[in-house]
């Protein structure tokens, strides 16, 4: 059984950076190639092209055990 369209969209939208302007760009997109405009297709190439520069900029995933130190304990002990 294959998991449905929207749990991949979800978890797409989960590692992006900035998730609500991708859909936002890609919402703007989607409307200006359903309504006709003065310049055909001038528009949608750079709505594209930053539609897929905002998918493609990702969280950076640091490997488990990697970043921060530990925290030590500093509570006075008497």
């Amino acid at each position: 059984m294959t998991a449905p369209p929207s749990s991949f969209i979800q978890g797409y939208l989960a590692r992006l950076k900035f998730p609500q302007l991708f859909m936002l760009a890609a919402g703007l997109f989607l409307f200006d190639l359903v309504f006709p405009d003065f310049l055909p297709f001038i528009d949608e190439i750079l709505l594209a092209i930053g539609t897929l520069v905002l998918g493609s900029l990702q969280k950076k995933v640091e490997p488990p055990g990697e970043g921060k130190p530990p925290i030590k304990d500093v509570t006075p002990r008497g």
